[in-house]
């Protein structure tokens, strides 16, 4: 019992340093609605209605001799559709993380999200690439637009 209470107040000691010695941390979080239609490249694929959201959180560390500020953007993707010409349900779940150094203010990034659309019924799978522009202002503020959406089909 005794090492048990001597870990944790080592545990807390050692969390109380690397915080007051860690880079200043800015986190943000932001919900994007998802409501469009993804057009199709292949033939043997569909247009998707899609609607869900996408969850963005991010932080952001500034190294002080550079100026250079390193974003750290997570984002889950919650999506459903239903295909135009088979009305067909489509699902798709997924996750990305990314990393980019910046001087710019406000920091701006485009990123091509890809994931799987999984067909509920006899229709083929797809695969959905979504263009997403992530604005963070000065004062740390994110905002994040999904500028266009497609499908491809599955190889």
């Amino acid at each position: 019992m005794r090492d048990c209470v001597r870990f944790s107040t080592l545990s807390f000691i050692l969390g109380v340093v690397a915080a007051l010695y860690a880079p200043a941390l800015a986190q943000s979080t932001v919900d994007v609605n998802v409501n469009q239609t993804a057009a199709t490249a292949c033939s043997t694929g569909e247009e998707v209605a899609l609607s869900g959201d996408l969850h963005f959180a991010y932080s952001f560390t500034t190294d002080s001799a550079t100026g250079i500020n390193t974003y750290r953007v997570v984002i889950a993707s919650s999506l459903s559709g239903v295909g135009q010409a088979t009305q067909t349900d489509y699902v798709g779940n997924a996750s990305y993380g990314y990393e980019f150094p910046t001087t710019a203010s406000p920091a701006q990034i485009t990123l091509q999200l890809g994931s799987r659309l999984r067909s509920q019924g006899s229709a083929p799978n797809l695969t959905l690439t979504q263009t997403v522009n992530i604005t963070v202002d000065a004062s740390g503020n994110i905002s994040a637009s999904v500028a266009g959406s497609s499908t491809q089909c599955v190889n």
